[in-house]
């Protein structure tokens, strides 16, 4: 069996690395990392609270959905009733609600969405 002889401290202080480790300017810390470093300890175990959980993309983008399903049920259910412009006004403004939740959403978390998630919300 052909083993290489450990190597000795003299050996490990000729080598390349840490000469290049030596000749490297330590790090420092700004003076304010321990506070920052505890505070995002703090933040990273907080569940998030339930008002935000119902806010979040998910949630809205079922809303949505649903909103427009029943609003499509309704058109193709309520096109026999003279009365149905009348009652398709309230569904409008339900489906303009949901759109205006979602773009509140939209905005509140931005890296959700794609580029062409955002453009069909804007309406372009």
């Amino acid at each position: 069996m052909n083993r290489q002889p450990h190597r000795t401290d003299e050996s490990f202080e000729d080598d390349a690395v840490w000469k290049l480790l030596a000749a490297s300017p330590p790090a420092t810390a700004s003076p304010r990392f321990g506070s920052d470093t505890v505070r995002m300890a703090r933040l990273a175990g907080q569940p998030r609270p339930w008002w935000k959980r119902l806010t979040a993309a998910a949630p809205l983008a079922g809303l949505a959905a649903a909103s427009a399903a029943v609003t499509l049920a309704m058109t193709g259910l309520l096109r026999d009733h003279p009365a149905a412009p009348a009652e398709q006004a309230g569904f409008s403004e339900i489906q303009e609600i949901a759109e205006t939740e979602i773009l509140l959403s939209a905005v509140d978390h931005l890296d959700r969405f794609s580029d062409g998630e955002l453009v069909s919300l804007i309406g372009f």
